[in-house]
Order: C-alpha cells, then structure tokens, then sequence
C-alpha cells in the first residue's frame, strides 16, 4: 500500500498491520496439527468467520489483510507448507489490481500458478481448492473513481485465466458468478455480509 507515500513505483510495501499478521501465522505454525485444512489468503479468509460456519472443524486461518499475490508466495513456506494440511482454500488476487501494484489477469493467475505448484510439490497429497475473486464495487473502488485497475471485468478475467493455466489439478469454487444477477448487474446491497455467507455456503460444500 503507498498510505501517504508522495513517490512509489509500483513496489509493494509491507505495513505494521500485515508484519504483525504474518508473526501471528508463523506463531500459531508452531503447534497446529497435520493433516487438517488451512485457509490462505487475503481480507475475506482473514476476516472469514471459520468458527460460524466450521464449527466442529479443525481449519488454521493463515488470511493476510491487503495480501497480494507476490506476498503470498513470500511466506507460502510459514502459512502452509510448515502447517502440513491435508488440504488448503486460496482466495487472492483483487489487491494485485491496487493503486501501488497493478499486475494484469495473467500475471495474477501465471503467482497463482507458482503458488499452487510450490504446494503440490512440497505436499503432493495436499487437496487444493482456490476460490475465485470476488466482485468490487466499481462505484467505489474501481477505476476511475479509486486508484488503480480494479474492474470486475479484470476480477473476472482473473479466474478465467487460472482455470486456464491450471486445468484440473486443483478444485475450484467460481463464487463471483452469485454476484451477479439475470441482467448482469453486480449485487451491492449488504454487500460484505452477503459475500461471505454466499462464499461460505460454497466453501462449506468442498471441506472434507
């Protein structure tokens, strides 16, 4: 995030807020359980309600506020490889198309790619599920009323392209579709409330 800086060139800046989350991970690594399931990504897993709808579940909540792509793969090793889940949910991509990094679809699905590869080879049995991103309100925090190339053109963009490049080795949850009504119109009303239980009900339906 740039916050008040006058001068970036699209560098990535890690906060307080986003150091003080990945301790937190890698503190919580030390005593979790292999073989359970780990949620890895950005605000909606960190912010996800696992115990509301996962209550007799073992899931390890390894979400990052603001996290992009390129953050991830920095600390893929801490939030899953270290935890040895059995299985592992990613939701991430939106920031890619922020007001400090701007990524295109393709270069966000080619991190996805990398990230899901990384985990496939280091823990070939892990089942991995990635949830597709979600719709923004373009009213708000997409271009031009915000910073950045946010669009729920490109949002979409994104998921199609990593069905793309990553074919059926891994499972996947298109929740952005339930955002959208018979005349294409992108749901707005309780829009937070309403995303994460459409998502959770999906996500329900894909844990062992």
């Amino acid at each position: 995030m740039r916050e008040q800086m006058i001068y970036n060139p699209g560098i990535y800046q890690l906060r307080e807020d986003a150091l003080k989350r990945m301790l937190d991970i890698i503190y919580n690594q030390k005593t979790a359980q292999p073989g359970q399931t780990v949620f890895f990504g950005d605000s909606i897993i960190e912010f996800y309600d696992m115990n509301q709808y996962f209550p007799e579940k073992t899931i390890y909540n390894c979400g990052i506020a603001g996290a992009t792509t390129d953050e991830l793969l920095w600390i893929v090793d801490e939030a899953v490889i270290k935890y040895k889940p059995a299985q592992v949910l990613l939701h991430v991509g939106t920031n890619d198309l922020g007001n400090t990094v701007t990524h295109s679809p393709r270069q966000i699905a080619s991190n996805i790619q990398m990230l899901v590869s990384i985990i496939q080879k280091n823990l070939p049995n892990c089942r991995i599920t990635i949830l597709s991103p979600l719709p923004c309100d373009e009213d708000i925090q997409g271009y031009p009323h915000a910073r950045g190339i946010r669009s729920n053109a490109f949002l979409k963009d994104i998921y199609e392209h990593f069905v793309e490049y990553l074919g059926d080795s891994v499972n996947y949850i298109n929740a952005f579709d339930s955002f959208v009504n018979k005349k294409n119109y992108y749901l707005k009303m309780a829009f937070i409330p309403m995303r994460r239980a459409i998502s959770s009900l999906r996500i329900s339906s894909m844990i062992l």
